[in-house]
């Protein structure tokens, strides 16, 4: 595993929306097991519930979804990172000081990339314009490649 996958996503590979044939297709090409954060754990259901309570996707829907991903893990499509926890919120917080005031990156979009780098991974994908921009600056490769 040399890639880091943003929760969005995900997300996205397990809720239809007008661009999940696109987030497939990346995580077709990234290749499996997916590296698998604490944070994932949590993210990507809550995601779910989310599109629920905004109108966005029905009980069933949300139901499926959260099975899939569940499903997903228990065969093995995900790995854990192997991280110290502790670090990933250390660095998380020095990304914070030096980031944050100038791209205005939120702390959960800072943990993700915390977690790449003490995952000592290369690449780091997201649709998120802040979260790539701290990516970036912190020495990873940052995909989809979008124009500028």
């Amino acid at each position: 595993m040399t890639t880091y996958i943003d929760t969005a996503l995900f997300v996205k590979s397990y809720v239809l929306e007008v661009d999940s044939p696109e987030a497939v297709r990346l995580l077709e090409e990234m290749g499996e097991p997916f590296a698998y954060s604490h944070l994932h754990e949590l993210e990507i259901p809550n995601a779910i519930r989310l599109k629920r309570f905004r109108g966005e996707i029905t009980v069933a829907q949300e139901t499926a979804a959260i099975r899939a991903f569940v499903t997903d893990v228990d065969a093995g499509r995900f790995q854990r990172i192997d991280y110290d926890l502790g670090n990933v919120f250390i660095r998380a917080e020095k990304l914070s000081r030096k980031h944050s005031g100038e791209i205005g990156c939120r702390s959960l979009d800072l943990w993700h990339v915390a977690a790449a780098l003490e995952g000592k991974f290369a690449t780091f994908v997201s649709y998120d314009a802040r979260q790539r921009k701290a990516a970036e600056l912190s020495g990873l490769r940052v995909l989809p490649l979008m124009a500028k």
